[in-house]
């Protein structure tokens, strides 16, 4: 199921105009939806921690489409944080990598945390350092990246 996803967002990336052509486009593209999905999955925690009543829920989705939503944005999130581990290159940037790898199971762990005991601090933090790292990914000319 991993392997299909990441096959399909390679077809789509490749059937673009905009297609991904460089190891920084990827990684800045995975994770553009790695936090796109992770607001998702605190989109729908916030639905059900605001204590809205049932008609108020159902006006937006039903608990059913929700579980469904959040499962599916989680499945994602967490596949694209496999990819991203595994395409770091240890040997060349030991340290940028470990950092990386930290801070992918980071969210790897508050996406899980989030899930199984409703909690969103955790997701919120790991929200935050993402979009951190992910505006300085955005600052780095694509030139002068090597292999991350």
């Amino acid at each position: 199921m991993n392997n299909d996803f990441n096959i399909n967002l390679y077809k789509k990336s490749q059937q673009s105009s905009n297609s991904v052509k460089t190891p920084h486009e990827i990684v800045r593209f995975l994770m553009e939806n790695l936090l796109k999905s992770m607001k998702n999955i605190h989109n729908c925690i916030n639905l059900v921690d605001e204590s809205l009543e049932e008609a108020e829920v159902q006006k937006k989705m039903s608990k059913k489409e929700l579980a469904a939503f959040k499962s599916k944005n989680a499945s994602k999130a967490l596949t694209i944080i496999y990819s991203l581990q595994v395409s770091l290159d240890f040997d060349k940037t030991p340290e940028i990598s470990r950092n990386l790898f930290q801070l992918y199971e980071f969210c790897r762990i508050q996406i899980i945390n989030s899930l199984l005991k409703k909690t969103k601090i955790g997701l919120i933090k790991a929200i935050e350092a993402l979009k951190e790292i992910l505006e300085g990914w955005l600052n780095i000319s694509p030139g002068k990246t090597q292999s991350v």
